[in-house]
C-alpha cells in the first residue's frame, strides 16, 4: 500500500508538471558551502577562524555575532574541494571546534585541530532517503537527485537501479528530482543497490544502499555473534584440527572449515546471526619472539600485517573470504572482520616508504610498551606492541588516509557488514572517528545497519572501564564496544564466589552513563585476549600456559557455573558475542593457551555435550523471545549468590531471568508488583510457576531460569 501511494503521488506529480507546461526551471542542486559556529567564551569577544587554507595566519577568518546568547557564525563556500584543519580563534588562543566531530592535525606542531571536509559541487549526486525489504525478496528504495552547482537536471531515462545483475522498475520526477525503484525476487541476503543517473549534459551520479531479505537478525542486538580465530577452529571442509606442535604456532583453520560450520547447522543451533572474524591480512611466514615470555610465535592470529590488502592464502585467500562471505548472507548471516590499522609488521611495503617521512612513532631507545620507561598509560598512543611491529603516527595526513582506504577496501570488496577494529586506545580519537565519518558516507542506511564498526577498547573493571569505552562512543562515534567491565564483574562473582550486587552495580552504573547515546555494547564472557572463563571457574587459569596448561575440566558444577555467565550474556541487554569454544567449556590459561583448537564432537566430555545442548536451549529461547532481544531491563533481585531482572519489550512481552550462584537448593523471592499477575512458565525446564503480588522461585544449585507468560508462544 505504502508502495502504491508513493508511485501514484509521483506520477501525479510528473502529471502536473506536464499539464503546466512542462517543467519549472528551479531544480534541486547540491551546495557544498559550510557553516561553522561557535559561541564566544565573553561577551563582546572577537571570535574568528584560522585554519591551513592560508598557512595558520592570525586572527584568520571572522565569524560574524549572530546577536543571539554569543553565538557567532561563519559560511565557507570558496575553498577549493579538499580538507582544511581549523580552530575557533578568541583572545590569541585557538581551540577544537566542539561542534564538529572530526579532527585532523596540524602536522608541523603535531597538534589535533578540526577537520572541514570540502566537497566539489562541479558534479551531481544522489541521495538515499528510505529503503525497505520484504521477506518476498521485494526491495523499494527512494532517493533524489541533486544537480551540480551549475549543471542540468536529471535525465529520467538514464535512471538505473540495480542489485547484482536484477534491474529495477523506477519512477522519476524531474523537477523534483526524486528516484523511487522496485527490485522483486530478490534472493536471502545481503543486496547492495546501486542507484545511478545521468544529468541532461552526460554526468554521472552514483549512490549505494544495503538492504536485507530475511536476515537471521533485523538488528545486531536481537542476534549473537560468533567470534572465530579462522586458524583454532577448523580446517578445509570442516575437518577437525590436531593441536599445533607449539602453543604459538600455526594450526591450519581455514575459511572453508567455517563455511563449513555454518552450512552444517551448527552455528545456527546456538542462536548466530553474525559472525566475527579475526584478521585475513597476509603475514609473515618466520616465526617471532614474543614480547617477554621467550617463546616463539607465528602470525597465526593475523595481527602483524604484512599486505594490508591481501587476504592470506594460508585460510584460504580471496577466493576463500568471498566464498565465506556469500555463503554466510545466503542464510541470513552477517560477516565482520577484524582490521588493524594501529601498526604493521616490520617488512611492510610502507615501512621502508613511509619511514624516511616519520610515519611510524619513533625515539631512541625504542618505546615498547610496558617495558620499563615506557608505561601503557602515558604512552599508549605512540608505544610499539613489540619491536617487530612499527606503530603508525596519526598525525601524518597519508598515514589517516591509508588507514581509512585500507577499511574502505575490506568492506567494499567482500561486502562485509562491518569490522571490529583492533586496538582503539592506541589510536588518537580522530581515527576511528574519521572511519565512522567515511564508513557511513558510502552506503546508505548511515549507521550500523550497513556496517558496524565495532571497537576493541580493552579495558579493566568498574566505573574507570565504563568511561574509558563511552569516550569512543555516541553519534560520532564508534557503533559498539565490547564490555569488559561486566566481564571482570561476572568472573568476580559467578567463578570467585563475590555477591551479585557487584554485577548489579556495574549494570546500573552502565545504563546511566550510556543514556540516550545510541550506543550497543557487546556482551562477553571473555575472548582471544583472555583467559578462558571456565579456567577462571575451575581456578587454575593462572597456570603456564606453554609449561602447564590447565585441563580441560571433568567435574559436573564447574560446567553449571560456566553455563550461568553464557546464560546471563544470552538474556542481559546487549549483544552476545560468543568466543568460539566456550559453548563446550574449552579451557585455557592466557594467551596463547586461551586460542586453542576447537576440540572434534567426538573428543568432547559428556558435561561438555550437556552444556553445549543448554546453550542451543538458551539460544533458541532467545531468538523466539523479543523480550530477550529488545527489552528494556528493571532490576528485581540482587543479593549475595541471588540475581533477577525483568527484560520488557512492552504489550506483555516480558521475561524475567532469576540465577542462583549457590552451591545449594536455594529460593528466590522476587517483587511482582509491577507485573501482572498469572502464570509463568520456564522457558528452560517448562516448570510452571502462579505469580500474583510476588512469588518465590525455587532454584537448584548453580541454576539460571528465565520466566516468560504462560500466553507466551515461546513458552511452549
Amino acid at each position: 500500500m505504502r508502495l502504491r501511494r508513493a508511485l501514484k503521488g509521483l506520477l501525479w506529480g510528473i502529471g502536473v508538471g506536464a499539464l503546466l507546461g512542462g517543467c519549472t526551471d528551479t531544480i534541486p542542486r547540491r551546495s557544498c558551502s559550510k557553516e561553522i559556529w561557535a559561541r564566544a567564551s565573553s561577551d563582546g569577544a572577537q571570535v574568528s577562524l584560522i585554519g591551513s587554507w592560508d598557512g595558520w595566519l592570525a586572527p584568520g577568518r571572522a565569524l560574524v555575532s549572530t546577536g543571539d546568547g554569543g553565538w557567532h557564525r561563519r559560511v565557507i563556500d570558496d575553498l577549493p574541494a579538499g580538507e582544511y584543519g581549523y580552530l575557533i580563534y578568541e583572545d590569541g588562543k585557538g581551540r577544537v571546534d566542539p561542534y564538529n566531530p572530526l579532527t585532523t592535525f596540524w602536522e608541523a606542531h603535531s597538534l589535533e585541530v578540526s577537520l572541514l571536509k570540502v566537497e566539489s559541487c562541479a558534479a551531481p549526486t544522489i541521495e538515499v532517503h528510505e529503503i525497505e525489504a520484504s521477506v518476498s525478496g521485494d526491495v523499494r528504495v527512494s532517493g533524489r537527485f541533486l544537480a551540480s552547482e551549475v549543471g542540468a537536471a536529471i535525465d529520467p531515462s538514464s535512471v538505473r537501479v540495480t542489485s547484482a545483475g536484477s534491474v529495477g522498475a523506477t519512477v522519476i520526477d524531474r523537477d523534483s528530482g526524486s528516484i523511487t525503484a522496485e527490485l522483486t525476487g530478490l534472493p536471502r541476503g545481503r543486496h547492495e543497490l546501486v542507484i545511478a543517473a545521468d544529468d541532461a549534459d552526460g554526468r554521472t551520479a552514483t549512490a549505494r544502499a544495503v538492504a536485507w531479505v530475511q536476515p537471521a537478525a533485523r538488528r545486531w542486538e536481537e542476534g549473537v555473534i560468533y567470534h572465530v580465530m579462522i586458524d583454532r577452529f577448523r580446517g578445509d571442509d570442516g575437518a577437525w584440527l590436531a593441536p599445533p606442535a607449539s602453543p604459538g604456532g600455526r594450526a591450519g583453520g581455514t575459511l572453508s572449515g567455517l563455511l563449513a560450520a555454518i552450512e552444517d547447522g551448527s552455528l545456527a543451533r546456538l542462536g548466530v546471526t553474525a559472525l566475527w572474524l579475526s584478521p585475513a591480512y597476509l603475514g609473515p611466514m618466520e616465526a617471532r619472539l614474543g614480547r617477554s615470555d621467550g617463546h616463539f610465535y607465528e602470525s597465526y592470529h593475523g595481527y602483524w600485517p604484512l599486505e594490508s590488502r591481501t587476504v592470506e592464502p594460508r585460510i584460504g585467500g580471496e577466493e576463500g573470504l568471498r566464498a565465506l562471505v556469500e555463503g554466510a548472507h545466503a542464510r541470513g548471516l552477517r560477516v565482520i572482520l577484524d582490521v588493524v590499522p594501529n601498526h604493521i609488521y616490520e617488512d611492510h611495503p610502507r615501512v621502508a616508504e613511509g619511514w624516511p617521512q616519520g610515519w611510524f612513532n619513533a625515539r631512541e631507545p625504542l618505546c615498547v610498551c610496558g617495558d620499563p620507561g615506557c608505561d601503557w598509560g602515558q604512552f599508549i598512543e605512540t608505544c610499539w606492541f613489540t619491536n617487530y611491529l612499527p606503530d603508525l603516527r596519526f598525525q601524518v595526513g597519508a598515514v589517516m588516509e591509508a588507514a581509512v582506504a585500507d577499511t574502505l577496501w575490506w568492506i567494499e570488496r567482500f561486502n562485509l557488514d562491518g569490522v571490529r577494529i583492533d586496538a582503539v586506545p592506541m589510536m588518537p580519537r580522530a581515527v576511528t572517528r574519521r572511519l565512522v565519518h567515511e564508513v557511513r558516507a558510502r552506503a546508505w542506511p548511515p549507521g550500523p545497519e550497513a556496517a558496524l564498526l565495532l571497537g576493541e577498547i580493552f579495558t579493566g573493571p568498574g566505573a574507570a572501564g565504563i568511561d574509558a569505552y563511552r569516550y569512543f562512543m555516541g553519534p560520532d562515534g564508534l557503533d559498539s564496544a565490547f564490555d569488559f567491565p561486566l566481564m571482570w564483574a561476572l568472573r568476580d562473582v559467578i567463578a570467585r564466589g563475590r555477591g551479585f550486587e557487584e554485577v548489579e552495580s556495574i549494570l546500573t552504573l552502565t545504563e546511566a552513563r550510556l543514556a540516550g547515546s545510541g550506543a550497543l555494547l557487546g556482551l562477553i564472557i571473555g575472548n582471544h585476549d583472555t583467559t578462558r572463563f571456565i579456567s577462571e571457574v575451575a581456578g587454575d587459569a593462572d597456570a603456564d600456559p606453554w609449561a602447564s596448561p590447565p585441563p580441560q575440566p571433568t567435574a559436573t558444577e564447574i560446567y553449571e557455573r560456566h553455563l550461568l555467565a553464557l546464560g546471563l550474556m544470552y538474556t542481559l541487554p546487549g549483544a552476545p558475542v560468543l568466543y568460539y569454544g566456550d559453548e563446550v567449556g574449552l579451557a585455557g590459561a592466557s594467551d596463547p593457551d586461551c586460542r586453542r583448537v576447537m576440540p572434534s564432537d567426538a573428543s568432547l566430555s559428556p558435561p561438555q555435550v550437556a552444556l553445549r545442548a543448554k546453550v542451543e536451549a538458551l539460544a533458541a529461547l532467545r531468538r523466539c523471545a523479543r523480550a530477550l532481544q529488545v527489552g528494556a531491563r528493571r532490576p528485581l533481585v540482587a543479593e549475595g549468590g541471588s540475581f533477577a531482572f525483568v527484560r520488557d519489550a512492552g504489550a506483555g512481552e516480558v521475561a524475567v531471568v532469576v540465577v542462583s550462584a549457590s552451591d545449594s537448593a536455594s529460593s528466590v523471592s522476587l517483587p511482582f508488583a509491577d507485573l501482572s499477575a498469572g502464570e509463568f512458565v520456564d522457558g528452560l525446564t517448562g516448570e510452571i510457576f502462579l505469580v500474583g503480588s510476588g512469588v518465590t522461585v525455587p532454584m537448584p544449585p548453580r541454576s539460571l531460569r528465565v520466566l516468560l507468560p504462560r500466553s507466551s508462544p515461546c513458552a511452549e
